[in-house]
Order: C-alpha cells, then sequence, then structure tokens
C-alpha cells in the first residue's frame, strides 16, 4: 500500500475533522449496526486519531475495541455548532428538494394519469418535472411549511 502524506495548516485540518465527520454521518447515520460503510469508519478514526497531534485533543475520544484503540469524534465535538449548522443546512436542502420533486410527480401523474413518467417522452417529462418541482421549492422557500396541508389530517 502506497502512503500519502498530506501538509496541512492548522485551519485545514479542522475543515478535515468536519468534512471526514460530516462525510461519514452522512454515510453511514441512517444505516444498521454492521452495515455501516467501514472504509468511512476507519478513514474518519485515523483522522480522528491525529487530531491531538494537530492541536485538537479535546476532538477525539478514544476507546478499545478487541485490544485496539479506536478514535471517534468526541461528544464536543458532535456538538460543534459549525459543523450541526452544515449538517442541518443538508438535511434541510435535502428534504426540501425530495418533498418538492415528490409534490410535482404527484401531481404530473394526477394531471396526466398514472405512470405518466413512462408514457411521455423523458424530456418532456423532465421539463415539465423539473419546471413543478422549481415551483414548490419556491413556495417552500417563500412560506415554509405554513401552506402544506395532508388530506385526512384535519382535526386529528
Amino acid at each position: 500500500m502506497t502512503m500519502i502524506g498530506l501538509a496541512l495548516t492548522k485551519e485545514q485540518f479542522k475543515t478535515l475533522l468536519n468534512m471526514v465527520y460530516i462525510a461519514n454521518t452522512v454515510a453511514n447515520s441512517r444505516r444498521e449496526e454492521g452495515e455501516f460503510l467501514k472504509d468511512y469508519d476507519e478513514l474518519e478514526q485515523y483522522v480522528f486519531s491525529r487530531a491531538k497531534e494537530a492541536g485538537f485533543p479535546g476532538a477525539t475520544e478514544r476507546h478499545k475495541v478487541d485490544e485496539e484503540v479506536h478514535h471517534h469524534p468526541s461528544l464536543s465535538f458532535e456538538h460543534d455548532p459549525e459543523v450541526n449548522k452544515l449538517l442541518d443546512e443538508y438535511d434541510v436542502a435535502c428534504a426540501l428538494e425530495l418533498l418538492s420533486e415528490k409534490l410535482a410527480e404527484h401531481d404530473l401523474e394526477k394531471k396526466y394519469g398514472p405512470n405518466t413518467k413512462d408514457r411521455m417522452p423523458s424530456k418532456d417529462y423532465d421539463e415539465l418535472l423539473e419546471e413543478r418541482t422549481l415551483e414548490y421549492q419556491h413556495q417552500f422557500e417563500d412560506h415554509g411549511f405554513t401552506k402544506v396541508r395532508i388530506e385526512g389530517m384535519e382535526g386529528k
């Protein structure tokens, strides 16, 4: 295995810690135990094992698993406002994008009938879908969720 060395400033290493943590969180946080992407976990451990010598001793926690030392982000690192802000922004953007697209798909099916995607030329469908998705995204940007209503949920 060829090892690659990187020279980083303290600020760059802090950014690298954030990036590695965010990437591993996105890749593994919704997976069940035993289904984690091992490469992401191992790289996170490797980078966090260097945190103390890079000037961030509070960023990592150490513990042993089967006589092997593991390094994970500390609770204080996991609660870092900068990291959480980035993760929150990502979560909101993904949720709004997915919800907008699903609502747009629903509208197209309602307007053009079942299996619209399969019956319409893909270019036409994609253009209609993108146009309607953007309309929903603008609504969410302007009004948040205040205009969202779910049929059958009133009064429950």
